[in-house]
């Protein structure tokens, strides 16, 4: 197989190097950058055929789980060609075009060059599926990592991954009810109603003639899933070149973990009770539990009526005020209240329902804070709305975070120019600033932030303002609510 890989990319490698080269000819580019680029790409294509292959066989024979790797290995390659290219592209421009480019011209040819990026991207996890379109949700979630173009092309993930036929449907069916899997419904409809990174939702009617939800596990969505994770683990070390400030290793450690929890439904399904119990008298819905139908595979709750947020908020603008601030609420009490929060908030899990209520789906990714953690995150959370310089960053060290410069990071928070964050939601800011001070988070800040980063996007795409001293006081009135 190492072989036919890289008799496949040498081909594609020939092609793309020709491609540049003719490019860069065409383009006027100085004779001494044409010469660089070709020298560069002609020596990289001789190690292509000579010392690569054997390095290669040498690095895959000490990797583990290489079954996962042969079994998709055309998905790899796809996904390496596809990442080649869009490396080679931002290299090419920065360090060839760039340099050529009027300044009335840099603004409009590099946004050209993050679109045609960001559509191969967007389009990659789309062919990809499993873990790629959970990679996509995450980074769509993450206003301050990527260019808005990214983000936005990405954002299409959220609800609309690509479906499977219903013909592996049914084998999912019939694989986790058996033979007679018919006779428990009067009718199960054939077309999804949303297609997520591992599982398809279907409308079905019970026997009894009740509406459920079923989310039906992708076939081979396991497999997938943890080969996919292999691989963002052995890219990770490459991405962090890219990724000044931030931990890639540590992110997709915490997703592989999250990701790995979504595919065990009992697992969810347990999660779906707690958060039924813990917010039963909250002003949010939550779908019900079936559990007569439920298996490893198969997850049936309730049908809840209503449209997605964002798509609600296209034709009723004037809701995203209460809306959003009842969603900012619900996830300040979840995170520094209860310690049970929903980690995976990209707005494709929140609907609105015909009554105009919030309704949060998927609770396949679910983190638990002990009552310490949450006390601790709560103190931080306090003292920066209030603005309180003195032990801010003792409070931060208590919560987890490693600290090597305290003034520098105190400075940076409470006297910054305004004029520097525009633009970004309070979160990202301070996540900014965060990584600019070199302070390190906590492995369970991992899924936290990508929560609080995704809510204060929301906010900022709505704009859609929150008192911070209001938002405090409603805080510390749950924490004397729950120890009453």
């Amino acid at each position: 197989m190492a072989d036919n890989w890289f008799r496949d990319s040498h081909r594609w490698l020939v092609k793309a190097h020709q491609t540049v080269s003719d490019w860069a000819d065409e383009a006027g580019i100085p004779e001494e950058w044409s010469k660089r680029w070709k020298g560069w790409g002609d020596g990289f294509l001789d190690w292509m055929q000579t010392d690569a292959p054997e390095a290669f066989r040498q690095l895959i024979s000490q990797s583990d789980n290489l079954n996962q790797w042969y079994s998709h290995g055309s998905r790899y390659f796809d996904a390496g060609q596809t990442l080649l290219s869009i490396a080679a592209r931002t290299y090419a421009f920065q360090k060839i075009r760039l340099p050529v480019l009027e300044p009335n011209e840099i603004s409009e040819e590099t946004q050209s060059l993050h679109q045609k990026n960001a559509t191969e991207l967007a389009e990659l996890c789309r062919r990809q599926g499993g873990a790629w379109v959970k990679a996509a949700q995450f980074l769509s979630c993450q206003g301050d990592w990527l260019p808005e173009t990214y983000v936005d092309q990405l954002a299409e993930l959220q609800d609309q991954a690509p479906s499977v036929l219903w013909e592996e449907i049914e084998k999912q069916l019939f694989q986790c009810y058996g033979a007679d899997w018919r006779l428990r419904f009067d009718d199960v409809e054939p077309v999804p109603l949303a297609t997520a990174s591992i599982a398809q939702v279907h409308r079905a009617k019970t026997r009894g003639g009740s509406l459920v939800a079923l989310k039906i596990q992708l076939p081979d969505a396991a497999e997938k899933i943890e080969a996919d994770l292999l691989f963002f683990k052995r890219i990770a070390p490459l991405l962090q070149r890219w990724a000044e400030g931030w931990n890639v290793g540590q992110t997709v450690g915490e997703l592989s973990r999250s990701i790995r929890q979504e595919l065990d439904y009992y697992h969810e399904a347990a999660n779906l009770t707690k958060f039924l119990a813990l917010y039963e008298a909250e002003e949010w819905v939550f779908p019900v539990l079936i559990p007569d139908l439920l298996s490893k595979e198969v997850l049936a709750m309730s049908f809840v009526e209503g449209q997605p947020l964002r798509y609600f908020l296209a034709d009723v603008p004037s809701a995203a005020e209460p809306l959003l601030q009842s969603l900012v609420r619900s996830f300040i009490k979840q995170i520094f209240v209860t310690g049970l929060f929903h980690a995976d908030p990209h707005p494709g899990n929140f609907f609105v329902t015909p009554q105009g209520k919030l309704a949060l789906l998927d609770f396949g990714a679910v983190a638990q804070l002990t009552d310490a953690e949450c006390e601790a995150y709560r103190n931080v959370l306090v003292a920066l709305f209030n603005r309180q310089q003195s032990e801010f960053d003792s409070l931060l060290r208590k919560a987890g975070f490693d600290v090597p410069d305290g003034p520098l990071l105190l400075k940076l928070l409470f006297e910054r120019d305004p004029a520097e964050f525009a633009g970004l939601s309070q979160m990202e800011t301070h996540m900014r600033i965060m990584r600019r001070a070199e302070v390190k988070i906590p492995d369970n800040f991992v899924l936290m932030g990508r929560v609080l980063i995704s809510i204060g996007g929301l906010l900022k795409q709505y704009r859609v303002k929150v008192d911070l001293q209001e938002l405090a006081l409603y805080l510390m009135m749950e924490v004397a609510r729950k120890a009453s």
